[in-house]
């Protein structure tokens, strides 16, 4: 549907004073239909096609099909909006009128109004005398209905999928931890502050205005860096059984929260019930796997520095956020990291490398670079492994397996964890280890063809 009051609201930006309407009414030959103004009327003896000006609080289309009426007494007929004139009246006031086209068959019956008193079916190589601008849009549409497949702007858009579209905001606090919200309709659900793009609004000031509504915060005045811009990610997801139309989100970058604007934090009753600060780790015990699929393609494109665009579902080979890294050496022995004791993933546990995607990463690039940051050795010749069960505690994880032909004494451990250690596949699980590794143990084991992904 196209918004003509935003159409009106850009022509007043643009300094147009008034605005109008017309219609070019087609026969099935390809003629278009011109009407001649009275002697009575201003510039008698001119030709043109309907139109006038929109009356005050008219919908544009309304005009058009009521101008349309008043002086051919064709109503009731599907209008395509076609484009916009600009020009000067007689009076001297700009004017931008909005052209609507529409087909009716050879012979229609026009009963003209007093304000005209002939018409004439004409080529639109064979116009009579009319305006230079009314004839620019006939000559101008008989040339685009010449080209194979085209059609009106107003009607080519019922035929092109239009998305919902939202904007939103990524908010820390001072910690690093992300805001996230409690539906009210849907308790289950917690999500970034944000909502539906209005009318003619644009994702950001969409954004702005939830973030006014849902949180009781003007961040023009408070974060005036929001009002930068940046974009953190655009995501496309598809539509669902779920959500039945597709929904192109805008993520922006909201910056921190300090305590004292999180105590004035003021929710709208009948949007969200709760609001809760959660390490990206933690919020995986919060949402469900499709929001917390969502909140960490937001975390990596934001990691990213530059915007990324995602998609919901993702392909095949993108639909991972993390990569656990099983590297063996010939003799049988399974390469192991032990873990901080702080806050994130198993703390204070051995487990193999692995992390959180970067970027665009794909699969391979990831564990080679999480290997090379967390051991200090170069892997190649990954195979793919089956996907963790969603009892392992391994969401949106890719697991991988290579062999090293390195010395031991070749390992050095990087910024995070305590100590790195080759050790043999039959003595791993005496180690303080996560259960997953109980399921990926035995794979190692057997031949390197086992369990390899297609």
């Amino acid at each position: 549907m196209i918004d003509f009051e935003v159409l009106a609201a850009s022509a007043r930006r643009e300094g147009i004073e008034r605005l109008g309407v017309g219609v070019v009414v087609r026969d099935r030959s390809g003629r278009v239909l011109l009407i001649r103004r009275a002697a009575h009327d201003v510039l008698p003896g001119l030709w043109e096609y309907p139109g006038g000006g929109r009356e005050d609080g008219e919908e544009v289309d309304a005009g058009a099909a009521r101008e349309l009426a008043e002086e051919t007494g064709l109503a009731d007929l599907e209008l395509e909006f076609a484009r916009t004139l600009d020009y000067t009246n007689h009076n001297g006031r700009r004017v931008r009128q909005f052209v609507f086209t529409t087909v009716v068959p050879d012979g229609t019956t026009v009963t003209l109004s007093d304000d005209h008193d002939d018409h004439q079916w004409a080529r639109p190589d064979a116009l009579p005398h009319t305006r230079d601008g009314q004839r620019e849009v006939i000559t101008w549409l008989a040339d685009r209905l010449a080209t194979p497949g085209w059609r009106p702007v107003g009607g080519y858009l019922t035929t092109v999928a239009r998305p919902a579209t939202y904007g939103s905001f990524l908010f820390t606090d001072p910690s690093g931890r992300i805001l996230g919200m409690r539906s009210a309709t849907d308790p289950d659900v917690w999500d970034l502050p944000g909502g539906m793009v209005e009318h003619g609004e644009s994702p950001f000031d969409a954004a702005m205005r939830e973030a006014r509504e849902e949180l009781g915060l003007d961040l023009a005045s408070e974060n005036p860096q929001v009002l930068r811009r940046r974009l953190v990610t655009v995501i496309h997801t598809q539509a669902d059984a779920h959500y039945p139309v597709p929904v192109v989100g805008h993520v922006f970058d909201g910056g921190t929260l300090t305590a004292e604007q999180q105590a004035r934090i003021r929710l709208h009753p009948t949007e969200h019930t709760e609001y809760r600060f959660e390490t990206a780790h933690d919020w995986r015990h919060h949402m469900d796997l499709a929001h917390y699929r969502r909140l960490r393609q937001v975390l990596r494109a934001h990691r990213f520095g530059r915007p990324l665009y995602l998609e919901r579902p993702a392909p095949p080979d993108g639909d991972f956020e993390g990569v656990l890294v099983l590297v063996t050496d010939p003799a049988g022995r399974l390469l192991m990291h032990l873990r901080d004791n702080g806050p994130g993933p198993w703390p204070g546990y051995w487990t193999p490398p692995g992390g959180w995607r970067e970027g665009d990463e794909k699969a391979e690039e990831s564990a080679v670079r999480e290997v090379r940051e967390e051991a200090g050795i170069e892997i190649t010749g990954l195979r793919t492994l089956p996907d963790p069960h969603p009892d392992h505690g391994l969401p949106l994880t890719r697991v991988l397996h290579a062999v090293w032909t390195g010395s031991e004494k070749d390992l050095q451990l990087g910024d995070e964890g305590q100590a790195l250690r080759m050790v043999p596949l039959t003595e791993v699980l005496d180690l303080h280890v996560p259960p997953y590794l109980q399921h990926y143990l035995p794979l190692l084991a057997s031949s390197p063809s086992e369990g390899v992904r297609p």
